[in-house]
Order: structure tokens, then sequence, then C-alpha cells
């Protein structure tokens, strides 16, 4: 038999009634210590029968009654651009978003159902807002793949050409020019091409190989723009090759004046003497935290399998760009 007192029970006083009606001959001193004890009983209560709350769920409404600024990428496949949530961001920086099933219900319809607004950058550049056609959720569920029963959210959208990041509201960060005097980026790229990519392990005779990119982006690194050139070699590392001996078939060089011109500040390689590195793409530079300087921010190659929403953030210090922030994640959360 269970002899435990309902919720709603004092199992302290057994016949409160009584007492209340002779409350008017109680001193006030008894009366002072009756309250005493009631609050006792009540305590005693909470701790047998302590009420039952969702911790995630608390949390997770905490964070989007605040409405924090969140930070997308775009996703790219045959049933279309999908803006994919990945981190809040704040004074403090970037923040990789982890919420419970129940919170990420909650996110979509918060902030990419029909109509939100969401603002895109092309290189460091916000264009005009965009709008959400649907959310994950808003009639059948927008995505799937197989074997995977919570998929992570996302928006229908139409994105320009060249935009990979996406900020959420129509509120866009601070943006910085990026313009270079005339024939100043001619000049610093023959110096890349005959002297730092060389360096760098891209040997002259085998420059004809590769196809070049250039992306000048405004920073606020320095006084002048942040320029980001890629080589990329369409042939692929040969199978069990020695890193060393090897050629890089990706390099990245991040390039920012300094007192003697424009310098390396940043060098990703997909071949170094201690591992093997899948290739990067530069996806733009935000400035995140509201400090007045971009970080850069970069994802995997667009052919790398699970890896549409990888993304690694650098921030500049004293004067070269240091790792900051990284995300790993795929849309598949089980």
């Amino acid at each position: 038999m269970d002899f435990r007192p309902l919720a709603y029970e004092t199992a302290c006083v057994p016949n409160l009634l009584p007492i209340l009606r002779r409350l008017r001959a109680v001193p006030t001193g008894a009366v002072a210590m009756c309250a005493l004890s009631l609050a006792a009983c009540d305590a005693v209560k909470g701790k047998l029968y302590p009420e039952v709350v969702d911790r995630g769920w608390q949390s997770d409404s905490t964070l989007l009654a605040a409405s924090p600024a969140v930070l997308m990428r775009v996703v790219r496949s045959k049933e279309g651009a999908r803006a994919v949530p990945l981190a809040t961001i704040d004074g403090t920086g970037v923040h990789t978003l982890s919420l419970t099933p129940r919170g990420w219900r909650a996110l979509d319809v918060q902030m990419l159902h029909e109509g939100r607004r969401f603002v895109p950058y092309r290189g460091s550049e916000p264009l005009g807002t965009i709008v959400s056609r649907r959310g994950m959720w808003e009639g059948p569920t927008l995505d799937s793949l197989p074997g995977c029963s919570q998929m992570l959210p996302a928006a229908a959208v139409s994105v320009p050409d060249g935009v990979e990041l996406l900020t959420s509201g129509s509120t866009a960060l601070p943006g910085r020019s990026s313009g270079l005097a005339n024939g100043e980026l001619e000049r610093v790229l023959s110096v890349v091409s005959t002297l730092v990519a060389p360096s760098a392990g891209v040997p002259m005779s085998k420059m004809s190989r590769y196809r070049r990119t250039v992306q000048v982006v405004g920073t606020g690194a320095t006084a002048s723009p942040t320029i980001v050139v890629t080589y990329s070699d369409p042939q692929e590392l040969p199978a069990g090759a020695s890193r060393m001996a090897e050629r890089p078939r990706q390099l990245v060089l991040v390039l920012d004046k300094g007192a003697y011109g424009y310098r390396p500040s940043l060098t990703l390689a997909d071949v170094s003497s201690a591992r093997l590195a899948p290739r990067r793409r530069f996806l733009g530079a935000l400035d995140t935290n509201g400090d007045g300087r971009a970080e850069l921010f970069f994802g995997l190659g667009e052919n790398i399998e699970r890896g549409e929403l990888a993304t690694f953030s650098y921030r500049f210090s004293g004067d070269a760009w240091i790792a900051d922030w990284e995300y790993r994640r795929t849309r598949c959360m089980g």
C-alpha cells in the first residue's frame, strides 16, 4: 500500500481547518511558529516530490527568448538551396547551436518559417535581404536522409551566386571597403606567383596546372583589404604518396599589408609533414563579434562526402590569422 500523500496534501499538518478557525485566539508568536512550520513542511514536500522540469527545454527556451542572431551556411543540392543554422553570434564570438529536438522545432518556427528574412554575404559585402520560402517542419518535412531519424533543420531559400553565409534577421553585420588602388592587385599577384607560392611548395614548372582564384575582402585586419588567393590542381594526390616529397594540390594564401607591402598572414595546404588535409574553400569574412575586425570563414571542398557543413573560422591576432572556431557536424543528428 502506498502511504505517500498526494501532491496537494500537507503531510506535516493533518487537520489544518480547526487551527485556522482559532487563529484569533492564538498569540502572535504562535502564529509565526505555525507559518514557519508550514514553510518547512513545503520544503520537505518539495524534496520528496520534486517538480518535473525539462532542463533541456528550459535552456533552449531561454536562448530563443533572447532572439539571438544566428549564423547559417548555404547548402546547395538538386532539391535546391537550404539555409542551415550553425551557431549564435554576439559580442563574445561564435557559439555552436546545441538544442534538444523540441528546441530545434521551436527555432524552426521562430527563425526559419515562410517569410523570415536573412542577410546574405558575398565575400564581406552584405547584399539585400532574402526571404525563407518555408521551414523544416512547415507542412511535410522539408528534407530527409536515409537512416536518419533527426535532421538538423533548414529553410528553403533562393540565394545569389557566390553567397555561402547568411545571418538571421534583416540587420546586416558591419562591412568594410574591399577596394584596392589601381594596379596594386596585379603587383601583389605577380609577387605571389613568382615568390610566395613556390616557397610554399608550388613549383614554377607546375604552375600552369593550377587554377587560381582571387578574392579581395574588407576585414579591418589592417588599413588595407585582405587578399585570399587559392591555387587548385585538379589532379588528386596519388595513393601512398610521401607527403614530404609531394607538392600541394591545393594552396590557400591569405595576404595582408604590412610596413613593406603585402605578405602572407595565413597559409593552408592540403599536404604537410604531419598530415594530409582535405581541400578548403573560402566562404567569406564576417565581423561576428562587432570588434571592427572580420573573421575569415572556410569550408571543405564541395565534393567531400558529409562535409557540406564543416566550417572553420580564423581571427586576426598580432600580424597573422589564427584558428578561432570550427564546426564539424553533419545534418543528421540521430
